[in-house]
């Protein structure tokens, strides 16, 4: 953001292109983790306290945090696991749509279950 600002000011084409190179360098990785962030295949699986998913090369398991978000037709899942957390972006599109609803359900109780306990 900061070469982004810096870049309007600065009157060298040099430094424009500098910047303009910097910005897409940062737009590249934070694409890459987005992508990262939502896996094409998998399974999940519920449970009452724990949130598992398997595909794509990776496991995931642990709890639903309230941080996790429900945004558009998406939800940004951020996981609590054993040693490391993580994030994980399912799409309604990726799957059907009472699976979709129950991960719906379970963020909701995950982030009204952490707001209920402050």
């Amino acid at each position: 953001m900061l070469t982004l600002v810096l870049c309007l000011f600065m009157d060298s084409v040099a430094a424009t292109l500098f910047c303009i190179a910097l910005n897409s360098v940062a737009g590249i990785i934070v694409w890459r983790k987005i992508v990262a962030a939502q896996p094409q295949q998998g399974i999940i699986l519920l449970e009452p306290n724990q949130f598992r998913f398997e595909g794509s090369g990776r496991q995931i398991q642990g709890v639903i945090s309230k941080q996790s978000r429900l945004l558009g037709q998406s939800v940004w899942l951020y996981i609590n696991g054993f040693s490391k957390n993580y994030w994980l972006i399912i799409s309604a599109n990726s799957v059907d749509e009472q699976s979709y609803s129950r991960l719906k359900r379970a963020t909701l109780e995950a982030i009204n279950y952490a707001e209920g306990s402050k």
